[in-house]
């Protein structure tokens, strides 16, 4: 059985991978926002839709790296890893 000291050292490890690609995607985000304004501006419709897509795609994987955190700490909470290091 793992100490609580190593679980919480996976805890850490975990969250900041998880923070540090949220920062990633949501400097992508912001740039895609960004642009995003310029083609409104000038009325290039197919390129607003092409980044409205893509703005969306890059916020569903920030949900997702989030989803994936949570999944991540529950497991460590409940000790599942203990479990399978039995078989």
């Amino acid at each position: 059985m793992q100490n609580d000291t190593e679980k919480r050292r996976k805890g850490v490890a975990a969250a900041v991978a998880a923070l540090v690609m949220v920062v990633i995607f949501g400097l992508i985000l912001v740039s895609v926002v960004a642009a995003l304004g310029e083609t409104m501006v000038f009325g290039i419709h197919l390129a607003t839709m092409f980044l409205v897509v893509y703005a969306l795609v890059v916020l569903a994987m920030i949900l997702g790296v989030i989803a994936a955190l949570r999944q991540r700490l529950r497991e460590l909470k409940s000790g599942e890893e203990e479990d399978a290091k039995k078989y």
